[in-house]
């Protein structure tokens, strides 16, 4: 699903790009604050236009309702994640340590969109069934990105005895963990070593240890 095109108020001139993206952003970080606090249902386009500091019909020039706005929330997540799990597999020596680069760079998506991540967790279900299909569509994709590098350290004999479909399934809930129960931790742990800590438990010692 692309986004549409802005349609600027009559008489208006088009605006630049880069104050559309400033306009949408500022958008959709008020959506994220107010879905946080009152949920998707309880939110109006009101509260979300004042947490803007805008007016709704501004809102209304970017976005169609409501169910767009949470929409372009969660797609901008997953965006991040197909953009930036391959970025991260490419500083990767060999297919283990582009796997565990993968890891790391999808956790730190995930840190980046700590509100937005434990939002779609909570809402992703209001969507429209359009939407909502979109969303789960996009996510494998994202998914799958993990899985091939498995498979990959499966084709050069590294990972053989593994279920690439299970690991990466387990993967997935722990780097989401890192928003969601991270909080539980008697002590502070950083991102980097919940990530080597989870893959240690994964996969016990087949990683060589990380280089520094």
């Amino acid at each position: 699903m692309t986004k549409k095109p802005v349609r600027p108020a009559r008489g208006r001139p088009p605006q630049p790009p880069a104050m559309v993206r400033e306009r949408r952003h500022q958008i959709l970080t008020a959506a994220i604050d107010v879905f946080g606090s009152h949920g998707f249902h309880g939110a109006t386009m009101q509260a979300i236009a004042t947490k803007a500091g805008m007016s709704v019909g501004l809102i209304y020039q970017y976005f169609e309702d409501k169910d767009e706005l949470l929409f372009e929330v969660i797609n901008d997540i997953l965006d991040a994640y197909l953009r930036e799990i391959p970025k991260g597999q490419d500083n990767g020596d060999g297919p283990l340590e582009r796997f565990r680069a993968g890891i790391h760079a999808f956790c730190k998506v995930v840190d980046d969109h700590r509100a937005a991540t434990l939002l779609g967790y909570r809402e992703s279900r209001s969507l429209s069934r359009a939407r909502l299909k979109a969303v789960m569509d996009k996510e494998m994709r994202a998914t799958e990105l993990i899985m091939q590098s498995i498979v990959d350290c499966q084709r050069a004999r590294l990972l053989q005895d593994i279920d690439a479909e299970q690991l990466t399934y387990h993967l997935v809930i722990y780097v989401h963990s890192w928003v969601l129960n991270t909080w539980r931790f008697e002590a502070p742990v950083s991102r980097e070593d919940y990530v080597e800590k989870g893959l240690a438990l994964l996969l016990g010692d087949r990683l060589p240890p990380r280089r520094s």
